[in-house]
């Protein structure tokens, strides 16, 4: 819980009131890599915050090929926003990536809590901005640029996932096949 107030209190103070109420809604979990947290065509609207470790949300198709949509590690929130904003099944599986150390919220709680302490709205403002600007950046490079580019502009914005994240999974973010991303790393190692 504490990774969570210190995150929430760089952007503004809570009262002992309003901690206390966070704490009454927030489901602390350690999941194993590989554990599911969210499966596809799911109803559930929750928001989940990484305290420690990785996570990586995915569409699978129907011929069973994994697109992933998001990696989430320390300080970074992930969900399946179709779902906690419209009334659809979710079309994302959030899956674990290392041993990490969650928090869930169910959105219908957050609500109560926006309602209770409209300045604690806030918080969810700014995420939602943040993370639409940041999905607006992903579309537009998975549209303009070659995989050398999106690779190295992968390299310089989440170098600690290439740590811990799976090759194919990394080739399955950035939009192109296992074996682009490694033509590309032998191109950059050789240059």
């Amino acid at each position: 819980m504490k990774e969570l107030i210190e995150y929430i209190e760089k952007s503004i103070s809570l009262s002992d009131e309003i901690v206390n109420d966070l704490k009454a809604i927030v489901i602390h979990r350690n999941v194993e890599k590989g554990e599911t947290i969210l499966q596809e065509n799911y109803s559930r609207k929750i928001q989940i915050f990484v305290a420690t470790g990785c996570l990586r949300a995915f569409y699978k198709t129907k011929n069973g090929k994994d697109h992933t949509l998001q990696f989430a590690t320390k300080n970074w929130w992930i969900s399946d926003y179709m779902t906690l904003f419209n009334k659809e099944k979710s079309v994302l599986s959030i899956e674990s990536l290392s041993h990490s150390k969650i928090m869930i919220i169910e959105q219908s709680e957050l609500e109560k809590l926006y309602s209770k302490y409209p300045e604690f709205g806030l918080i969810n403002r700014m995420n939602l901005q943040n993370r639409i600007a940041s999905l607006q950046k992903r579309i537009f490079g998975l549209l303009t640029m070659t995989a050398k580019e999106k690779y190295e502009k992968f390299i310089s914005e989440y170098e600690i996932f290439e740590k811990v994240i799976p090759n194919y999974q990394i080739a399955s973010f950035l939009g192109i096949t296992p074996e682009s991303l490694s033509r590309v790393r032998k191109e950059i190692a050789n240059s």
